[in-house]
């Protein structure tokens, strides 16, 4: 009589013992919970209403879980993208030295200075470059760049604008003119 085919694999060593029983260890585990299942679900109907109670609510949970890691992936995405256009538009700042001027603006209601050349400061005072507070970082970004931010990082955006030049009404000191390279 011919040997099968597990035990000439076995023989010739291309298998293990272990490795022959394992389909069949898994076929009776298989048949085994079909039993139970069927013998679970005509035995008691109000089991059978809980049981599928508890498989909608860990559903709802798994929906709910799903939802949840999406949107922490999207937020992930979106503070990399963020971090990838500022790094690859900023503009150079000169190191530290006698040349650069420190330029002054407020952030959250605090009054901030940056480093910058008498040109960045030219530019930041008439608006083709802005600043981004970014991860505990000062970046200066051409305006069309920092337009581009603008909906993106609305609290961490500091552009001069028509509207940052105009003075109150009810304001005593609107006709006195505040020069433009006023150090604090």
């Amino acid at each position: 009589m011919a040997k099968s085919l597990q035990e000439q694999l076995i023989e010739s060593g291309l298998a293990k013992a272990g490795q022959a029983k394992k389909p069949a260890r898994k076929k009776n585990r298989k048949s085994k919970q079909t039993r139970q299942a069927e013998a679970s679900a005509g035995a008691n109907p109000e089991l059978q209403a809980e049981l599928q109670r508890k498989a909608a609510a860990k559903r709802e949970r798994d929906r709910a879980l799903n939802e949840q890691r999406k949107a922490s992936r999207e937020a992930r995405e979106r503070e990399a993208e963020n971090a990838q256009i500022i790094e690859t538009h900023r503009v150079a700042r000169p190191e530290a030295s006698d040349e650069t001027v420190d330029y002054n603006y407020s952030s959250a209601g605090k009054i901030r200075k940056v480093a910058v050349s008498s040109g960045q400061r030219d530019d930041l005072a008439a608006g083709r470059l802005g600043i981004v507070r970014y991860r505990g970082e000062t970046a200066l970004l051409p305006r069309a760049i920092i337009e581009k931010l603008q909906d993106r990082l609305p609290d961490r955006i500091w552009l001069v604008t028509e509207d940052d030049e105009t003075p109150a009404a009810d304001d005593p000191y609107a006709d006195f003119q505040v020069p433009d390279d006023l150090t604090w």
